[in-house]
């Protein structure tokens, strides 16, 4: 159940108020777990302590996934790894990259919780070539004969996509959701909007977003189903979410589903 701050919702792109509207539509938060987890390769892997007993001990680990569940290459020399073997419970922290925002509290972050246990003999070559893929220089300590695969498979997630945006995720919701195909390409169409296209930008906001006072707009986030806009106005920042009219996948589809828009917002505008 999400648990948003109030209505005034500061987003990643700063204290801003934004316009939630329930009918646009958005990745559910399943989605956007999915997504942040598609990038990471090191992660924060909590372990129950043996001495002194009971607390949360922290450290940090490379991570691939499998399916979706972290899948880790430890050592039986490492606390974390001796502590799994006393009790498999744990969670796994991943986090946006810390030098995506301003405010590092505004960066988008996962905690998977449930047991951690060893890598099944019968299924160790799958998770060594998933791990592999993602980290090919563990090549050269993977056959070790201290090293073994765990993997946690995930009972809870809590999701905080920043400022006002989090909620519990639960696993059949996040296991059957899928990363967002424009995740790799979203920073580079961000750039290029902002750059290049600055007064489409604005005609999204003056036209389709309601934000007729707004004197300058910055694109903050894409997905597959549409985008976000950050406004300045004489009242202060405005924020607002406008959809594509379908889901996306590409980035040549992104392009003319934007210029699609432009000629409505410039439309509008005259």
């Amino acid at each position: 159940m999400p648990s948003d701050h109030g209505t005034r919702v500061p987003r990643s792109h700063g204290d801003v108020e934004v316009d939630e509207r329930p009918s646009v539509k958005a990745p559910s938060h399943a989605e956007r777990c999915r997504t942040l987890i598609a990038g990471a390769r090191a992660a924060t892997l909590s372990t129950l302590a043996n001495d002194p007993p009971g607390y949360p001990y922290g450290s940090l680990v490379t991570v691939a996934f499998d399916g979706g569940r972290p899948l880790l290459l430890i050592s039986r020399l490492a606390e974390h790894t001796q502590n799994l073997e006393r009790r498999a419970d744990a969670s796994v922290l991943v986090t946006e990259p810390l030098d995506r925002h301003a405010q590092p509290l505004a960066v988008g972050r996962v905690t998977l919780l449930g047991p951690c246990r060893p890598v099944a003999d019968a299924e160790r070559d799958g998770a060594r070539a998933t791990f592999l893929a993602a980290h090919p220089d563990a090549s050269y300590y993977v056959d070790f004969s201290d090293f073994a695969f765990y993997r946690l498979d995930p009972v809870a997630l809590r999701y905080v996509g920043g400022f006002g945006r989090m909620s519990w995720v639960t696993a059949e919701d996040y296991l059957a959701a899928e990363p967002d195909p424009l995740a790799s390409a979203a920073a580079g169409i961000l750039t290029h909007m902002n750059d290049d296209h600055a007064d489409a930008v604005l005609a999204y906001a003056k036209a389709l977003a309601g934000i007729a006072a707004a004197t300058a707009a910055t694109m903050t986030a894409v997905d597959r189903y549409g985008f976000e806009i950050a406004a300045a106005t004489p009242a202060g920042p405005k924020a607002a979410r406008l959809a594509f009219e379908s889901p996306v996948s590409t980035t040549d589809e992104v392009r003319k589903a934007m210029v699609a828009l432009v000629r409505e917002a410039r439309a509008r505008l005259a």
